[in-house]
Order: C-alpha cells, then sequence, then structure tokens
C-alpha cells in the first residue's frame, strides 16, 4: 500500500492569494507595528505556529502564549468571514483525485499542512472537498513541517514505507527529501525544481507521478547507501 499525503494550501486549494494577507493583516491587528520578513523563506519553520513564534521572539512581544491565541483565533475568525463572502476554489482536478484516491484500496491518504486545524477544514469544506478530519494535521499537532507529515503517517499508515508527499513550496520539497519520502511537486513555484512535478490533477502526468515519485526517491537512497559503502570500505 502507498500512503500519499497532501499538502492544502495551494496546492489543493486556491487559498494563499489571501491567507497570507489576512494571516499578516491579523498578525499587525493584534500585535501592532511588528516586523514580519516579506520573504517566506527567512522563516525557520514555514507553517502558521512556526512562523507566529519566531514573529513573536523576534519583536519581543511580552505574555507570547496569549498573544499566540489571540492571534489564532482572530485569523479565524476572519479566514471563516472571507470565505462566506469568497468560497474557496479547489485546484483543478484536485476533488477528483481525492475522491478516486479514497476508493482505492491501494492507496491510504492524508492531509499534511503547515496551517492550523480550524483554517484547513474551513478551507477544504469551502471548496467543495469530503474528507475524514481524523486524518488531518496542521501546526497545531506540531511547530515543524517535518513533524506535522510524521504526524499524519503515523496515523494513516504507521507500518508502510511506500510514502509520497504532494505540495506546491519548496519547503515542501525540502521537507520530503529529509524524510527520504517520494515527492510531487504541484504549481508554478516548484516547476524545474521539483524531479516529478505536474501543474495541476487534469495533467496527464498525475496518475503515473505516485510511482514515478516512489521510484525516484529509492533510486536516490540505493545510491547514498553505495557511496556510503564505498567511503566504508576504502577507510578499512
Amino acid at each position: 500500500m502507498t500512503a500519499i499525503i497532501f499538502d492544502v494550501d495551494d496546492t489543493l486549494v486556491d487559498s494563499m492569494h489571501f491567507d497570507i494577507a489576512l494571516f499578516v493583516n491579523t498578525i499587525k491587528e493584534i500585535l501592532g507595528d511588528v516586523i514580519v520578513h516579506d520573504d517566506w523563506r527567512k522563516f525557520k519553520n514555514v507553517t502558521d505556529s512556526g512562523i507566529l513564534d519566531q514573529i513573536i521572539n523576534e519583536n519581543n512581544i511580552a505574555d507570547a502564549k496569549d498573544a499566540f491565541g489571540r492571534v489564532r483565533k482572530r485569523f479565524g475568525e476572519l479566514v471563516m468571514a472571507h470565505l462566506e463572502a469568497n468560497p474557496c476554489k479547489p485546484k483543478r482536478g484536485a476533488i477528483a483525485a481525492i475522491n478516486e484516491l479514497s476508493k482505492n484500496k491501494n492507496y491510504t491518504i492524508g492531509f499534511a499542512t503547515g496551517g492550523w486545524r480550524h483554517t484547513a477544514p474551513m478551507k477544504l469544506q469551502s471548496a467543495g472537498f469530503s474528507f475524514d478530519e481524523t486524518t488531518l494535521f496542521s501546526s497545531d499537532d506540531h511547530h515543524e513541517r517535518i513533524g506535522i507529515m510524521k504526524c499524519c503517517k503515523d496515523r494513516i499508515a504507521q507500518n508502510c514505507n511506500d510514502i509520497v508527499y504532494v505540495g506546491d513550496g519548496e519547503w515542501d520539497l525540502e521537507a520530503a527529501a529529509k524524510l527520504q519520502w517520494g515527492f510531487i511537486g504541484i504549481g508554478d513555484r516548484l516547476k524545474g525544481k521539483a524531479e516529478v512535478w505536474i501543474e495541476d490533477f487534469f495533467s496527464e502526468y498525475w496518475k503515473s507521478a505516485p510511482d514515478k515519485a516512489l521510484r525516484r526517491t529509492k533510486m536516490g537512497n540505493a545510491t547514498e547507501q553505495g557511496i556510503r559503502v564505498s567511503k566504508e570500505q576504502e577507510s578499512v
């Protein structure tokens, strides 16, 4: 069996264009005129919890726990209000892809998002997805993306070694590489960067992408192991 774990924002739903703006607006509304990096890569952990923790620390915000809770709560309110006026759109072919995988006994699926648990279901449900919320893990479960992905894997496929992560950001690609999981890049940001890449779930390459991602990972792991053995033999 193969486990396929999906990121949410801009992987399954078209949400980054409003999500980031609302997140930054919420932080400034609650915390005041704080410094927020424009480049998300300047944050050690690109998750809602990780980013907010770093902003609170870098700006020396007093009573960090209270500030964190107020930002989280207010952000949820703003996301809900936005979605009521502007329903979230799914990525092309994403709903059909999830539905097909859910019916296929060869796959088990889960969701590992860097967002918070209260906002991720809002976006997925607004976009028309039907899913089991017990398979969704977020930055409420861990502030590091790798930790979130591991939590999801432990829930849906604890003893499964064939794991593929689907994501749209460089941080998704890097996390999958560290975990030695197969990876499928989706969308413009990873074009030319991910070895296995699709434009969207309507792509003719989507159905073969999971197997291709696993083969690439296993080949890479075998090569690394071969190099390691050669170095050990040379040192003898």
